[in-house]
């Protein structure tokens, strides 16, 4: 049966079985050419079937934006997650949009990062069961909701931290201000064995630690902590272990991680950040409560951390491409164990899943190792074609999409350079590199955030200038200069600069950035502009492992979306469609709360937990 607007809502509830599968980053061009090369099967038939069409993906294209814009049908505007980072107006502070923080009696708190209305609220609503696993921007749990959820990107570490690892070893390693892995020292206690302390979360007077153990027997170790023994083969990662801290007052917080032999000479072994233990989280980890237990005790022990694909440590040079993708792969068998067992309850209502491996490989592989690239997006259509097959005793409606594409990233772009040498903004200190250092009673506009640019609005930012009358042409200058901006080969920088209106809209618009900055690839927004920095150059050659990206302008990589139904219906398909797809109707008109007031917090430490992203 072909699905007809007028009866959309119809034709989903008499089956109301709708599942998606989402493939972070999966992009359209290199889909479309290995089509042509026969293969990806079980996509490619979708495809002739009518069930393929380019995505459009909303404004910015960074993944926590992109899901949280398809899972409610609406851009930033309405549902208020504008970049990885954004401003407190009233004196220029960082903030982190994925993972907003409250105090109160118990300390620092997460809260949910929006609270807009998602496709998951609105089939609950009509009374049908709503599952949502590994959907960024989900945590914390929102312990009300009936919705099912195992919460993805931005699910914080058992430190609060977007998470990095922790690396020993005998040797010292040379000092790196650079470097975000912990880096400690492994003790010699006697012939082949020694001993190492990992840092667990801080109390009153320092931190709760486990020690552990380690005796070397030829190419292998045996690993004791936490009343556990692994075995660890060189090279190889060892199972997932569980690690109790005691932090207190009869509370224990549970970690997960797991760790790897890297080297034997110098004796070196790495741990994966400590991640959240689902049964025991200090914060309101998934919902409901016999959901994520049954997961847990059905399917064994998985990675937590929003962003448990170890780029960090790669990028150093704490373990190798081998190790690395290894890992990815570990993660996303992990992921479909986990979905397979839920499909075996599933008979009706809505449910997600998100593999995200794929963008983690192609940051770090796209541009050099196309090998690497093609054998992922196959293996990505052979767990497809499982899914669908597993799925296919049942009618269902099957939407596989992603949330953007992917390009190169050879140059970064330190946006707050360029505002210092066009006069945009002025400095006190010539020799800082730190918005902290800007002389606000002279500048006019400051980057913070991968593609946002804020004018020094007077009345709004906490020293603003710029006059609501004069705003209007500022923000029409800038956006000329910015689009006549040429990079080192006489290519444009920008590919867009949009204005407020031309970008957003929705109840929550006011609160998000003046000017959307596109980038065209090769160029993208520096780590240092997303923290509100520069360095000495506008335009910077980008050498590092992290070699390609997505936070550009939207129209240069769009996602892909495939349906085991035709799209005939909706020849340009885009987020805002997707509610009409899944649940078969537009969601109900909301008013929108606003972002969450974010507690006021060591900048020191906000950076830390911001640096945990490869992004920035």
């Amino acid at each position: 049966m072909t699905l007809q607007c007028h009866d959309c809502h119809r034709y989903i509830q008499d089956i109301m079985r709708t599942l998606i599968i989402g493939l972070d980053a999966f992009d359209p061009v290199f889909f479309e050419k290995l089509h042509s090369q026969g293969k990806l099967p079980n996509l490619s038939k979708l495809l002739e079937a009518g069930g393929y069409s380019r995505f459009r993906v909303s404004d910015p294209p960074q993944s926590e934006v992109s899901w949280t814009s398809i899972a409610t049908g609406m851009n930033p505007g309405g549902h208020g997650m504008f970049d990885f980072v954004h401003r407190n107006p009233a004196n220029y502070s960082l903030q982190v949009s994925l993972l907003p923080t409250q105090k109160n009696l118990l300390g620092l708190q997460f809260v949910p990062p929006h609270q807009a209305r998602t496709i998951f609220d609105e089939a609950v609503e009509d009374g049908y069961p709503a599952t949502s696993m590994w959907w960024p921007a989900t945590f914390p749990a929102k312990q009300a909701s009936p919705v099912q959820t195992i919460p993805g990107l931005g699910t914080p570490d058992i430190l609060g931290r977007l998470g990095v690892g922790t690396y020993f070893s005998v040797d010292e390693l040379p000092a790196d201000p650079e470097r975000k892995t912990a880096v400690r020292k492994l003790i010699k206690k006697s012939v082949n064995q020694y001993t190492g302390t990992l840092e667990g979360p801080a109390k009153k007077n320092g931190t709760v630690n486990i020690d552990f153990e380690l005796e070397i027997n030829d190419n292998t170790a045996t690993l004791q902590l936490a009343k556990q023994k692994i075995i660890l083969k060189l090279g190889e990662w060892g199972e997932i272990v569980e690690l109790p801290f005691s932090v207190g007052f009869g509370m224990t917080v549970k970690a997960v991680s797991r760790a790897i032999l890297t080297d034997l000479n110098p004796l070196s072994i790495y741990f994966l950040p400590l991640q959240l233990h689902p049964l025991g989280s200090p914060w309101p980890y998934a919902t409901p409560k016999n959901f994520i237990q049954d997961q847990w005790k059905k399917n064994g022990p998985f990675l937590t951390l929003g962003w448990p694909q170890d780029t960090t440590a790669l990028n150093e040079s704490l373990i190798n491409d081998d190790q690395f993708l290894t890992l990815c792969e570990m993660i996303d068998n992990e992921r479909e164990r986990v979905l397979n067992h839920t499909l075996d309850s599933f008979d009706e209502g809505l449910l997600a899943c998100v593999f995200d491996s794929l963008d983690r490989v192609q940051h770090m592989f796209y541009k050099g190792r196309e090998d690497i690239i093609e054998a992922w997006y196959i293996r990505l259509d052979q767990m497809v074609g499982r899914i669908m097959e597993k799925s296919s005793k049942r009618k269902t409606r099957i939407l596989v999409l992603s949330d953007h594409g992917f390009g190169h990233f050879d140059y970064k772009v330190h946006l707050n350079k360029w505002l210092l040498e066009r006069g945009y903004l002025k400095t006190e200190d010539p020799a800082s590199f730190d918005l902290r250092a800007v002389d606000w009673s002279q500048t006019q506009a400051y980057a913070l955030g991968l593609n946002s640019l804020y004018l020094n609005l007077a009345g709004r930012e906490g020293k603003g200038i710029i006059n609501e009358g004069d705003t209007a042409n500022m923000l029409e200058k800038l956006k000329d200069d910015l689009l006549q901006w040429k990079g080192p080969n006489g290519e444009s920088v920008i590919q867009s600069a949009l204005i407020r209106k031309e970008v957003f809209d929705g109840p929550l618009a006011e609160y998000g950035p003046d000017i959307f900055v596109g980038y065209r690839p090769p160029f993208r927004g520096s780590a240092e502009t997303g923290l509100g920095q520069w360095r000495s150059e506008a335009i910077e050659k980008n050498t590092e492992h992290w070699e390609a990206d997505h936070c550009f302008d939207s129209r240069a990589v769009p996602g892909v979306i495939f349906s085991n139904e035709s799209l005939m219906n909706f020849p340009t398909p885009s987020y805002r469609d997707i509610p009409a797809l899944t649940i078969g109707k537009d969601l109900k008109t909301q008013a929108s709360a606003p972002p969450p007031k974010y507690s006021d917090e060591d900048q020191d430490e906000i950076e830390k937990r911001l640096k945990d992203l490869g992004y920035l």
